[in-house]
């Protein structure tokens, strides 16, 4: 278990830590059939006893582990309020990243130690974004080993993929943004700005709940 501490403590999350024993309890999962392809991502919270299952497809081409950051971006999004969380993930990616990779990256702009961009770093930019509302602890699972939440999350996960095979194919990236200046033989300047897409579209079940419940 590894605690990651992201903007410190505050409102609900301080509540009930003093509290002492309630966390929201995160299992997320990705998949990928073939890899790259079309993909899934499935999550179960549970809170209490109240429970939710989310899942997404995205008929790519994605990877496994563009996958498994959207589950658990996914999860985090979905609570509404800055919360205590037991995260657990069977993707050595995922934790490794938040817990070793992060911090350099964001100190060298997004480069790795090697100079090269970081791989998906715009999901890495919104998890990031997402880890700042919550204290998290971060728990490594192994995959396909019987752990009962876990093979949850992979069921959820494996639905959005095979959704995802029976989507249309992903539109190509739009083209560079191409700004031509009036140099006198043109009539008028011309500017293309490409639109910002989000990975998982229209095609996520389940987001947006207002989660976790009230404590009354």
């Amino acid at each position: 278990m590894s605690r990651h501490r992201n903007g410190g403590c505050y409102g609900w999350c301080c509540y009930i830590l003093g509290v002492g024993e309630v966390f929201v309890e995160i299992y997320t999962d990705g998949a990928c059939s073939p890899n790259p392809g079309p993909g899934g991502w499935g999550a179960v919270l549970r809170y209490g006893g109240h429970e939710r299952e989310l899942h997404g497809a995205d008929p790519g081409p994605t990877t496994n582990n563009r996958m498994e950051l959207m589950a658990a971006i996914q999860a985090l999004e979905t609570l509404k309020r800055p919360s205590a969380v037991r995260l657990y993930t069977d993707s050595t990616y995922v934790r490794s990243g938040v817990l070793s990779w992060l911090p350099r990256w964001k100190g060298n702009g997004w480069l790795t130690s090697a100079r090269q961009p970081v791989k998906n770093a715009d999901l890495w930019r919104r998890l990031d974004a997402a880890l700042t509302r919550h204290e998290i602890e971060w728990h490594w699972v192994k995959g396909h080993n019987g752990h009962p939440d876990n093979e949850r999350a992979d069921r959820l996960a494996v639905r959005g993929a095979k959704e995802a095979a029976k989507l249309p194919p992903a539109p190509p990236p739009p083209p560079a943004p191409v700004v031509v200046e009036d140099d006198g033989a043109l009539p008028l300047a011309v500017t293309r700005v490409a639109p910002t897409a989000g990975s998982e579209g229209p095609h996520a079940a389940g987001a947006g709940l207002a989660y976790p419940p009230e404590r009354r």
